[in-house]
C-alpha cells in the first residue's frame, strides 16, 4: 500500500542548524516541503521540475543534513542543552516551593533562585541556532 511517505520533523530541526550550508534550490525545497508542509506536487508545480525532482532534492539535502549534524553534532548539542535548561528551571522552582513551605522562609533562598533564573535565562538566550 503505497501511502503518502512519513515525513520526519527532525530535519526542520536540522534545517535551522545547517540550512545556510545547502544550494538555495535545496534548502528552498526542504523548507517548503518541511516548514511549510507542502506535498511534492505542490513544490514541483513552484520550481517546474518534476515530483520526482523534488523528491530526489529533499533525498541528497536530507542527507547533506545528516552527515553536516554526524560530523558537527550542533542540532543534538542544542536539544540537549534545552532539555537540561528546562531540568534546572523545575529544579529551581521546586527549590522556591519548599522554600515557600517553610514556616520562616529563607530570603537567600528566594535571591539565590531569582539569580539561577536570570542565568539559565541568559544561557537559553545563548543556545538559540544562528545559522553558520
Amino acid at each position: 500500500m503505497a501511502g503518502k511517505p512519513q515525513k520526519n520533523l527532525g530535519y526542520s530541526i536540522l534545517l535551522d542548524f545547517y540550512g545556510p550550508v545547502l544550494t538555495e534550490k535545496q534548502r528552498a525545497i526542504l523548507t517548503e516541503y518541511y516548514d511549510e508542509d507542502l506535498s511534492l506536487a505542490e513544490i514541483a508545480e513552484n520550481f517546474g521540475i518534476t515530483r520526482q525532482g523534488v523528491r530526489d532534492a529533499i533525498k541528497h539535502g536530507e542527507a547533506a543534513l545528516d552527515d553536516l549534524e554526524a560530523k558537527l553534532g550542533n542540532a543534538r548539542r542544542h536539544t540537549a542543552a534545552q532539555a537540561d535548561l528546562t531540568r534546572l528551571r523545575q529544579l529551581i522552582m521546586e527549590i522556591r516551593c519548599c522554600n515557600s513551605g517553610l514556616f520562616t522562609p529563607v530570603p537567600r533562598i528566594h535571591t539565590d533562585t531569582d539569580e539561577m533564573l536570570q542565568i539559565v535565562a541568559r544561557l537559553d538566550t545563548q543556545e538559540e541556532p544562528d545559522g553558520l
